[in-house]
């Protein structure tokens, strides 16, 4: 057991809260309650420093996933269990609230799926979707002491209940109708929408009364990993063209009404804009 003390789970916790600038209870609550080492692979472990680079470091120094720092998964596709203090940014703008029903896009090996079930509780709901057949199966395992967790695979061909947020780990170049579709009014949506370099911005995006009408927000520009399924070469040239666009910031709706692409489109893509 890398992280065996309470002591330990608290020092990690106030780490990723002061780095990440954290305040949400419920996600403190959580970091300290879910042990992370249970959710990466056995060493020698792969640390991004800095830089973006990896590093080395071998079992005798078990205590470095006990800080903010991404560990490497796949190092050959540049997948990673993410930086806590930045995904922990991201979950506390979605707000998960007791009871609430969560689509979580990219899973991994499950870690920030627990964070997330730990913060709707037992009378809640997490569709964590894993695409990685490997990854999906290996984070079945790992999250079954959440039975309020269920591990699907690929999150464009759900049959979505109806959703209260949608919190989304991995990098796309559209919106999938069906997922704007199923979130109820007052909802949520991280999303990140990266360009062909895997960088780019991400949105908190809220369902208002109006369903053709939504609040939006730029949050942070980061690094993601590609989604598979929701990256169109069309979709995305249209992203890379907008994200050298300093509008950016200005960014505050997601229009779903059919309208001619003009000076307030951000970037207008197939059946969605967002818009300053």
């Amino acid at each position: 057991m890398v992280m065996e003390t309470d002591a330990a789970r608290r020092a990690y916790a106030e780490e990723v809260s002061v780095l990440g600038g954290l305040g949400d209870p419920a996600l403190l609550r959580a970091l300290v309650d879910v042990d992370r080492a249970a959710f990466l692979p056995p060493p020698p472990w792969l640390v991004e420093h800095v830089d973006g680079g990896y590093y080395l470091v071998g079992p005798e120094r078990p205590q470095v996933l006990r800080h903010a720092v991404a560990i490497a998964l796949d190092p050959s596709r540049r997948l990673n269990s993410g930086n806590p203090a930045r995904i922990g940014r991201f979950i506390e703008a979605l707000a998960p609230q007791p009871g609430q029903t969560l689509l979580h896009v990219g899973a991994g090996l499950g870690y920030f799926s627990a964070l997330l079930a730990e913060m709707v509780g037992r009378e809640g709901r997490i569709l964590a979707a894993e695409i990685d057949p490997v990854l999906a199966a290996s984070a079945r395992g790992r999250l079954a002491s959440w039975p309020q967790v269920e591990v699907v695979g690929d999150a464009l061909a759900l049959d979505l209940p109806v959703l209260d947020g949608i919190f989304i780990s991995a990098g796309m170049a559209s919106l999938p109708p069906a997922w704007l579709a199923a979130l109820r009014p007052g909802g949520r949506i991280v999303v990140p929408l990266t360009g062909s370099g895997d960088t780019g911005f991400v949105f908190l995006l809220t369902r208002g009364d109006d369903p053709r009408r939504w609040e939006a927000r730029m949050l942070s520009a980061q690094r993601f990993y590609s989604c598979q399924g929701a990256r169109g070469e069309r979709a995305l040239a249209a992203l890379d063209h907008a994200l050298g666009d300093p509008a950016v910031t200005r960014v505050r709706g997601l229009r779903l009404d059919a309208h001619a692409p003009g000076p307030g489109c951000w970037l207008h893509g197939d059946g969605w804009c967002l818009s300053v």
